[in-house]
């Protein structure tokens, strides 16, 4: 069954809700998302961390990466054939890192945080998997929601979301997408639609462009005309399909244009 009309998505934005409003909003589509995102399994080659304390990377990375990359290592008695960074912090860890051996690729993504890029080096030869880490400043403004799309059902209960924000940078619109989600018995098009609609808000804000990153939408995202930029740890996460295949997913950044 589609979804009907009487069942209306709602839009609000920076026009019309505070950015409590917008933050609040966000929080609900991110509770399902974490909830549906069980059915994901993690590639047990990846061992993914996110540094605690900070500071600790962004003082000395090159020591703090060698130190947690041996101490995972030596719990799971085999070394690792590749490192992967993903940061915000590039203007910081950047320069240490290239100098370590890291290469760089920049992450080309307007809307999304500053000084983001994507740093890898070769371990060992003998490896097997990755050591991941992630150091994304998740209160950069940038990022704060400036629009929700929400699909709910006669009772009012959230059926499909998305939500994102909208920035400008060199006389361009540009949009970044951060949470798309859709409830497991949510009717058939029902995350299309919502998506749909946001495209088309999108248009109307004069935006040109949208990005995101993903680890289990890729292919929801190639239907709607994404396509992958950035490939920052191939078969990150998994789930297993009705016939019992396994179907990996890589962790990606992905543009559309509108």
């Amino acid at each position: 069954m589609q979804p009907t009309p009487e069942l209306p998505l709602s839009l609000i934005d920076h026009h019309c809700a505070s950015a409590e409003t917008l933050r609040e909003a966000q929080q609900t589509l991110f509770a399902l998302l974490v909830e549906r995102e069980q059915a994901f399994g993690f590639n047990p080659d990846v061992i993914t961390e996110y540094p605690d304390p900070l500071e600790r990377l962004l003082d000395d990375p090159v020591a703090y990466l060698d130190a947690r990359r041996r101490a995972a290592e030596s719990q799971r008695a085999v070394p690792f054939a590749r490192v992967a960074v993903l940061t915000t912090y590039a203007d910081v860890i950047g320069p240490a890192l290239r100098a370590a051996g890291y290469t760089e690729e920049v992450i080309d993504m307007p809307a999304g945080p500053d000084n983001t890029s994507c740093y890898a080096r070769e371990a060992r030869p003998d490896g097997v998997g990755t050591f991941y880490l992630e150091a994304v400043n998740e209160l950069d403004e940038k990022i704060h929601p400036t629009f929700v799309v929400t699909l709910k059902d006669g009772q009012g209960s959230l059926l499909s979301g998305m939500s994102g924000s909208v920035w400008a940078v060199g006389g361009e619109r540009y949009a970044y997408v951060s949470t798309v989600v859709a409830r497991q018995d949510a009717p058939p098009g029902s995350g299309s639609r919502v998506a749909a609609a946001v495209w088309d808000y999108l248009r109307s804000e004069g935006v040109s462009r949208v990005n995101l990153g993903t680890q289990t939408a890729d292919r929801f995202y190639e239907r709607q005309g994404f396509r992958t930029i950035h490939r920052i740890v191939p078969a990150l996460r998994y789930r297993t399909a009705a016939d019992g295949r396994t179907i990996w997913h890589d962790l990606v950044i992905m543009r559309k244009d509108l």
